[in-house]
């Protein structure tokens, strides 16, 4: 499959094994109403299609293509022609992650615009459609996807949800990218149990006020996140890497591994590839709930994710070609990191996610 990369939202490119980061050390900037790529002129092998409520879009690739990356969806009132779709306040929020899930990595797919495929009404009393452009290229088994996204968590509050802001802005015939500040970041009704995400006995009632109480969760996991081998590789190529250019090391943090190594695990679950996960948490908010307290305030963040590669050389290769990416392991106000890998599953079958935090704290021993 060609490669997708991403940054921020993600930034989809043919021809590059799977990559995706969310980074920036911009504020100020006013948070965007979504994450999407830029639509601002038609790409190369786009395939579109529109449908009423009620029906299906279906699109298809060229005869050895496939579906490689989703430039915009919009369940709701989205308007415009094909190159210069825009979503309006009537959106689903789940709209993208959605129709990459139905249609990643396949020739052909379709996808039904009702409340029910996109787990709600985004206007009630109001007739909706759905939009979607996406890009085709050639099906080259072993390569994936991939996208950054950074900036500083925001103040938790009840039920808010992270968010990513910033400008887009297209990049050939690559899609676009986009960094900003991070949202606000919210209570999920408490840490959520499995995938490593609050480990037996874990006590995080230190960030409870801000990312609701962690549950004491019997049997889910280690209340450490030990790197397995491939995860301590690329902490040390990292680390390298970053000697050469003349910063400092970064130090593996228990929260952040728990939060990446849950990330990866429900990307490869679910079969999906997005910074945003399908129940609409923000890198900022499972930080936060992973117990990483300063995920839940303003402190300078970042995550990177990559699908396709299950070594260490060959992720680190990937992101260090891709600007968005590369920038993040480079990011001189980063302290330590959380690296977490997902393999046997899914279409890439290995996911990666690393996540960057700008000082480390108790939850990180």
């Amino acid at each position: 499959m060609s490669a997708l990369h991403r940054t921020l939202v993600l930034a989809f490119i043919a021809g590059c094994s799977a990559v995706g980061c969310l980074a920036s050390t911009e504020v100020g900037e006013e948070p965007s109403a979504e994450l999407s790529d830029d639509q601002s002129s038609p790409l190369a092998g786009a395939v579109c299609d529109t449908a009423p409520e009620g029906s299906d879009v279906e699109l298809s690739c060229p005869a050895g293509e496939v579906i490689t990356a989703i430039q915009f969806a919009s369940y709701g009132r989205p308007r415009g022609v094909c190159g210069g779709y825009a979503a309006t306040s009537c959106n689903a929020p789940t709209s993208k992650a959605v129709v990459e899930r139905a249609c990643l990595g396949k020739a052909s797919c379709a996808v039904r615009a009702s409340n029910a495929t996109f787990s709600g009404d985004p206007c009630r009393r109001t007739a909706k459609r759905l939009y979607v452009q996406a890009a085709c290229g050639p099906a080259t088994p072993g390569s994936g996807a991939s996208g950054s996204t950074s900036g500083a968590g925001g103040a938790g509050g009840a039920g808010g949800a992270g968010g990513a802001g910033g400008s887009t802005s297209s990049t050939g015939s690559s899609g676009g990218s986009t960094s900003g500040t991070g949202g606000a970041g919210g209570s999920t009704g408490g840490e959520v149990c499995g995938n490593g995400v609050c480990g037996a006995g874990e006590d995080c009632s230190s960030c409870s006020s801000d990312c609701g109480a962690c549950q004491m969760c019997s049997g889910a996991g280690p209340s450490t996140t030990p790197l397995d081998t491939e995860e301590q590789a690329f902490l040390t190529i990292i680390n390298q890497y970053r000697a050469q250019n003349g910063l400092g090391a970064l130090s593996a943090c228990t929260s952040m591994n728990r939060a990446a190594q849950g990330h990866s695990e429900d990307m490869r679950d679910q079969n999906y590839f997005s910074h945003t996960s399908l129940d609409g948490r923000t890198p900022w908010t499972r930080m936060c709930n992973a117990c990483y307290e300063l995920g839940c305030g303003g402190t300078a963040m970042a995550e990177n994710i990559a699908a396709g590669n299950s070594t260490a050389q060959a992720t680190f290769t990937q992101w260090k070609n891709s600007d968005g990416h590369n920038k993040n392991m480079l990011g001189s106000a980063y302290k330590v990191i959380g690296i977490g890998r997902a393999t046997g599953g899914g279409t890439y079958g290995s996911y990666w996610t690393t996540v960057f935090g700008g000082s480390s704290e108790a939850s990180c021993k």
